[in-house]
């Protein structure tokens, strides 16, 4: 009984730390152009990353794979993608620096490589957008439209084409969805979710993508963040395949 009236009590207390999370502050804006540039300067800020994750991969209702996961950011060049299944072993490493990209994938010998796309299954293209941000988060020339409910950012290349288009909360510049577009059409979907102010930034911790046109949706929940960590040169450092 002692037992079950503590586990009340660290339930209650639990609860009410959750709902006294301090919201993000306001962007205090209504013009669309100054609350893009401070969204924008939001992320600039965070300029190193250290996340551990669960990937979880599924076409249609069939649950293709699930994976943990390390992710390293030292903007502006570097990320390190790791995944990992039970026990412990490095399925997928893919390093990103300067000068050049490297993927490994260490189980290829033993299984021929079919794990590859259930460990990968968006186009390398897109990790870089999705987590280094800056320019290649938003390409070209962006310009907002302010309306009550939502800010909406277009990217656009030199002739005008769509290159991508950012639905954020127009009060806390909360970025609700992502899409990414090839030739006029919609080719790659992500929506963040779960907001938790952490360290000096308000990150999302729930992470969905999806390919329009497929079945296939890759849904990540965040375990946890630390912003602003010192990397040093050994993590970003290549493996041998």
């Amino acid at each position: 009984m002692r037992r079950h009236g503590l586990w009340i009590v660290l339930t209650a207390w639990a609860a009410a730390c959750s709902a006294l999370r301090p919201p993000p502050p306001s962007l205090g804006t209504t013009d669309p152009t100054e609350a893009l540039r401070i969204v924008r300067e939001r992320e600039h800020d965070v300029r190193t990353l250290r996340a551990t994750f669960e990937a979880t991969t599924r076409r249609g209702e069939q649950l293709v794979q699930t994976v943990d996961g390390v992710l390293l950011v030292r903007k502006p060049d570097d990320f390190r993608l790791r995944l990992t299944l039970p026990l412990g072993l490095t399925a997928f490493d893919y390093l990103r620096r300067a000068d050049g990209v490297r993927v490994v994938y260490p189980l290829d010998r033993q299984d021929g490589g079919t794990r590859r796309e259930a460990l990968l299954p968006f186009a390398e293209e897109d990790l870089a957008p999705i987590f280094l941000r800056g320019a290649q988060a938003f390409p070209g020339a962006c310009a907002g439209a302010l309306s009550s409910d939502e800010l909406v950012v277009d990217c656009r290349d030199s002739s005008g084409a769509l290159l991508r288009d950012i639905v954020i909360d127009p009060d806390s510049g909360r970025i609700r969805e992502e899409r990414s577009y090839r030739d006029g059409e919609l080719r790659l979907w992500l929506r963040n979710d779960d907001y938790r102010p952490t360290g000096t930034a308000d990150l999302p911790y729930r992470i969905i993508l999806a390919y329009p046109g497929t079945t296939l949706q890759v849904e990540i929940h965040i375990h946890r963040y630390e912003v602003n960590p010192v990397l040093g040169e050994r993590l970003f450092q290549p493996v041998n395949g």
